[in-house]
């Protein structure tokens, strides 16, 4: 299966191996079924630059998202929605583009590496960060 325009990252569903979802550099991050054609079944908005990197939630019902933006976001694929977004300021200009993310095994945690070298630990429930 060809899945269209080039991709970032993809991750595949650990409760459902059938679906993956996809981060690209328009911005959007695309869920996937391997039993249809070459069609994404949904598109997430909301990035204002590249998706660099994409990774499923524990129970397979969410994902991840990190962008050149500098924000990670968490996305419902059963609903569509937005979640939650995660961004820490930073002293300088320019802002760093999250590189990297992963989940702990429960969830509760998602860490998050960018492009400078940080990396941040966000609490998935309230959206502040633990430490970098």
């Amino acid at each position: 299966m060809c899945i269209g325009k080039a991709r970032d990252d993809v991750s595949i569903s650990g409760s459902n191996s059938r679906m993956f979802v996809s981060g690209s550099c328009d911005a959007t991050a695309r869920l996937w079924d391997t039993r249809a054609a070459s069609r994404a079944v949904r598109t997430f908005h909301g990035h204002e630059g590249d998706v660099n990197t994409v990774r499923f939630f524990p129970d397979g019902n969410r994902f991840g998202t990190g962008s050149d933006d500098g924000t990670c976001r968490l996305f419902d694929i059963r609903t569509g929605h937005q979640l939650q977004v995660y961004y820490q300021e930073h002293g300088d200009n320019e802002v760093p583009h999250v590189t990297s993310i992963a989940f702990s095994i429960s969830g509760r945690l998602l860490f998050a590496g960018y492009s400078n070298g940080d990396c941040y630990v966000w609490d998935t429930l309230l959206a502040k960060v633990y430490g970098s």
